[in-house]
This record gives C-alpha cells, sequence and structure tokens, in this order.
C-alpha cells in the first residue's frame, strides 16, 4: 500500500517552490499515492497525468490582514480533505500553505505535518507593511513549531529561524532540485537572439523590489564604454519602472528586455556572464540554472543561498561588504554595491582566463543539485518524519 502523501502550495505557476513541486510530483507519482492541493488553479508545468489535483479555489488577496483572516477556513477544509482521503504525510510548501498545514494539525489533522520555508524571512518581511510584519511574525512564531519537521533550501534560513523567531524545531536542510537533463534539452531550443560580437550579460527573474534589477543596471551603465550588452529575462511587477530607468541612463541600445519566457535556458548558450543582483532570496534557482549551462556567474552575496552555492568551503554566515571575492564557484560582491558589481563584471569581461575557469566549475558544482540526489533527500523525509 503507498504512502498517502498530501501537498499544498499556493499554485503551480511558474517559480522556484513551485517548480520544486512539479519535479517531486513527477518523480513521486509510482512511489506515493499523490494528492496535489493548490489554493488557485493556476497549473504552468507539466503534470502526470495519473495524480489527483484539488483546488480550493482562493484567489490571491494582496491584503495581508484579509488574507490571515481566511486562514482558519482554508485550514478547516484542507484538514477535512487531509482527513477525508487518509493523508498519512501533508506536505506544505510556502507561507500561506505552512499556516495553514500547522493549524490543521491544531484543528485535529491527523498527518504527519511537514512545512518547507523557502525565504530568508527576516529580510522578506522588511518589505511588508508594518501590520503584515507583525501578523507574519506572530504566525510563524506561534504555528511552525506545530509542524513535525520544517524542511529549508539553504542554512542561513534555517538560522533566521532559530535566532529571531526562536523557533528550535527538527530542521532538514535540502537544497532545490534541478532537472539538469531536461534543461540540456531544453538548452537547444532555437531562439531569435540579437546578433553580434560583444559580451553578454543576462538576468533572469521577475522584476521585484528584492530582486533590484535597478542594482544591475546601475552598475552596467559604468561598465557601458565596453563592448557589452545586458539582457533581462523577466516581467510583471516593476518592469514599468526599470525601462523607465533604463531610458533616463540611456541605455536603451545596450540593455535588452527579453519579455517572459518559460526556457530560459536556450538564452544562456548566447550569454557570457549570469548576474544575480538582488537583496535577498532563498535558495535562487536561476543562479544554479546559469551554471548548468556553464555561465560563469556573479552573485551578491545576499542571504540567503549564493554563498552556500558558490562558496560551500566557507562559512555560511559570511559576508563579503567592501570588497569582490572570488569565490570556488563564482564571483561574490556586496548587496546594494553597484561599484563593485561593476568592477566584477568588467573583471569577467577582461580575464577571459578567469571567465572561462569560472564558467568550467560552474558547470560542475551544478551537478551537485541534480534532482535524483536531492529527491532522496525529501524522500528520507518522508519516510522518518
Amino acid at each position: 500500500m503507498k504512502k498517502k502523501v498530501f501537498i499544498l502550495i499556493n499554485t503551480l505557476g511558474t517559480g522556484g517552490a513551485e517548480r520544486v513541486v512539479s519535479l517531486l510530483v513527477a518523480n513521486w507519482k509510482d512511489r506515493y499515492d499523490i494528492t496535489l492541493v493548490l489554493l488557485t488553479d493556476l497549473i504552468e508545468y507539466d503534470l502526470p497525468k495519473n495524480i489527483s489535483i484539488i483546488c480550493l479555489n482562493q484567489p490571491f488577496m494582496g491584503n495581508g490582514f484579509l488574507t490571515t483572516l481566511k486562514l482558519p477556513l482554508l485550514a478547516w477544509r484542507y484538514k477535512n480533505l487531509c482527513k477525508k482521503n487518509g493523508a498519512q504525510v501533508s506536505l506544505s510548501f510556502l507561507k500561506r500553505p505552512n499556516y495553514i498545514n500547522c493549524l490543521g494539525k491544531l484543528m485535529g489533522n491527523k498527518a504527519k505535518i511537514i512545512i518547507s520555508e523557502r525565504s530568508y524571512f527576516s529580510e522578506f518581511l522588511k518589505i511588508n507593511s508594518p501590520l503584515q510584519r507583525i501578523l507574519s511574525k506572530f504566525l510563524t512564531k506561534k504555528l511552525y513549531p506545530l509542524s513535525d519537521k520544517i524542511i529549508v533550501n539553504s542554512k542561513l534560513i534555517q538560522s533566521d529561524l532559530e535566532t529571531n523567531f526562536n523557533l528550535h524545531s527538527q530542521y532538514s536542510v535540502i537544497n532545490n532540485p534541478m532537472n539538469l537533463a531536461l534543461m540540456e534539452q531544453l538548452s537547444r531550443e532555437e531562439v531569435d537572439f540579437p546578433a553580434g560580437g560583444t559580451f553578454n550579460f543576462i538576468h533572469v527573474g521577475a522584476f521585484r523590489k528584492e530582486k533590484n534589477h535597478k542594482n544591475l543596471v546601475e552598475a552596467f551603465s559604468k561598465i557601458k564604454h565596453l563592448n557589452v550588452r545586458l539582457f533581462l529575462l523577466g516581467h510583471r511587477f516593476l518592469e514599468k519602472e526599470l525601462k523607465a530607468k533604463v531610458k533616463e541612463m540611456q541605455l536603451e541600445s545596450q540593455v535588452v528586455f527579453l519579455g517572459f519566457d518559460t526556457n530560459p535556458f536556450k538564452f544562456f548558450s548566447k550569454c557570457d556572464c549570469f548576474v544575480l543582483p538582488s537583496d535577498f532570496e532563498g535558495f535562487p534557482n536561476s543562479l544554479v540554472e546559469a551554471m548548468a549551462g556553464g555561465l560563469p556567474v556573479i552573485s551578491t552575496d545576499c542571504r540567503s543561498g549564493p554563498r552556500e552555492i558558490l562558496a560551500p568551503g566557507t562559512d555560511p554566515e559570511a559576508n563579503v561588504t567592501d570588497h569582490i571575492e572570488i569565490a570556488e564557484f563564482g564571483i561574490l560582491v556586496p548587496v546594494k554595491n553597484p561599484k563593485l558589481l561593476a568592477e566584477a563584471m568588467e573583471l569577467m569581461v577582461k580575464d577571459k582566463a578567469l571567465h572561462d575557469l569560472l564558467g568550467q566549475k560552474a558547470r560542475i558544482r551544478s551537478a551537485d543539485f541534480e534532482s535524483g540526489k536531492i529527491i532522496e533527500q525529501f524522500v528520507t523525509v518522508i519516510e522518518t518524519v
């Protein structure tokens, strides 16, 4: 008899946690009896046809207070779904599903409760309203201890929860899995790409505040005299403001907006270096995806993920603040420092030996995140919780 596993997440739209769930579902279809529960009916990943999918039909609500008020009702409905279907394990991803999962246990859900925190939450709270910060911190401190296990995708996220939220729970650190074979296949897709003998930088990610694309554009403006271009693959949120920034700095001929594409891998072979300018992350999938394509990478030393990916032999708590760090698998620069980011980008353009070495090492490092290895770590948690 297969173990009955419920997986709860907001949607299966594009995103890091969503991609992880799509990989888990695809790999577990024969191992477990899977029920995927979505809060909103949005699916942008291919799923096996024999997977049971239940949607609670809850639209995303921008008002954090109203969203919080609905949590008990959603938790009650979810608990009843688990009870009716005999769920033995309930695994949730992202903040609202985690709250619902933990509240469900409080309401009598007998399944083992596993939650997965994907963000460096202390930094995430800073971009929310004061009321939302208070509510989120309260709910996290009160509800997360109800879980049987917390999965985090970086060591620093565990440290953040322990230090800033006093959550001394049972943790498992499991990095995000990467389907390297599929990525290699997708990289061969034809793409209409602007021709030219320039050195091409690329960034992939939604235009959100914490991604700090303005930091990248400002850095790029400092090296525009070189034969360089910057490609931005993303959309939504702050796109209008970012395009205005590019126009203001008279960079329209060198900064190219590629729009949104579900296949970023086909662009990597056309570019020379990937740049991650974020103020904070959880575990940046795009960084590893670019590395898997053989691209050398530059990243801010933000919390969390980049240091654990690029400099795994160093202290995860270390933080570069006033210089460029040429790490084992890429270059780390301080957060919110366009001057030093520009220096790192110029170094990558001018030092071909370093560029080629970091590209080779990036591909080697990406193999550590191959999906088969990582998914087995999830299985260990499911089987031992």
